[in-house]
């Protein structure tokens, strides 16, 4: 069913930009591949282990100056043991979750509006160890500005399907170069979930302020098509609810003594992570 519902949508996006986009109008594709040594979504540590993320974009203007952008993109753990993360083992080399994008954005004066859909594939639902998880979508609404050469935006995003609740995320973002070919990147945000969300993510019900994330990455531009960078990035899970609820998942069991059995700490609500890779523009 799901499948279905992808491929429909893909076929009516494609259908209506064969419609609006000029004919001699030329897409910009992107493909891109970071190497992390664990994959994170909003706070919640995914994979705990070396996590490849290969990832393509295509974007096209249309008739009146706006931006139609497609873009798929997947987690592939490298090993089978996930470690201390909340999706399940016994994948090395196949994709545990594939993202499909498809957006319009609309760009008024230094603000821009970009909304649209966002399917998350999860082929291996069936095996998580809380509950199952089925491949589910969501809609969203993403706003952004320039000021003084930085960037704060807020989106916002409900999901259709699963989950049926909201999840919102406000930030800002900067480039500053470093001569003509490096630069750096900077973000930093914070995301309030709600409790269907909260369930769906953590497998807590709960809602309140979630994570406060940041990113710094150094990207060397060897061409004009050509980018490669190395990222460090952090997160902390501000409710402190969910954050012990996520220290008792996934615990493991240190040893058992006449006093009991002692676990160590589950998944990580303060995960910090190192990411490298590049892109290349066609």
């Amino acid at each position: 069913m799901h499948c279905r519902v992808a491929g429909s949508l893909c076929l009516v996006s494609l259908t209506f930009a064969g419609c609006i986009i000029p004919k001699d109008a030329k897409a910009n594709v992107v493909t891109s591949a970071q190497l992390g040594n664990k994959w994170v979504v909003r706070g919640q540590t995914f994979i705990d282990e070396p996590t490849l993320l290969p990832r393509l974009a295509l974007s096209a203007p249309t008739v009146n100056g706006d931006t139609i952008r497609l873009v798929g993109e997947g987690a592939m753990p490298l090993g089978n043991d996930t470690g201390k993360g909340w999706y399940p083992d016994g994948h090395a080399g196949r994709f545990a979750q594939v993202d499909l994008v498809g957006s319009y954005a609309k760009t008024f004066g230094d603000i821009t509006l970009e909304g649209g859909v966002h399917n998350y594939v999860l082929p291996n639902g069936k095996e998580f160890v809380n509950t199952e998880r089925g491949t589910t979508s969501e809609l969203f609404l993403l706003a952004s500005a320039n000021v003084l050469e930085a960037t704060p935006y807020v989106s916002v995003h409900y999901d259709i399907d699963e989950v049926q609740d909201w999840y919102f995320r406000g930030g800002i973002t900067e480039s500053i170069p470093l001569g003509e070919t490096f630069f750096i990147s900077l973000d930093g945000s914070l995301g309030y979930i709600t409790n269907g969300q909260a369930q769906w993510l953590f497998g807590a019900d709960k809602s309140g302020l979630a994570d406060l994330r940041g990113m710094i990455a150094l990207n060397w531009r060897y061409d004009e098509r050509t980018t490669f960078n190395i990222g460090l990035n952090g997160s902390t899970m501000l409710d402190s609810g969910i954050a012990r609820w996520m220290q008792q998942q996934n615990q493991y069991t240190i040893g058992t003594s006449a006093s009991g059995t002692t676990f160590g700490t589950g998944i990580d609500p303060d995960p910090v992570w190192v990411t490298v890779g590049g892109a290349f523009a066609f």
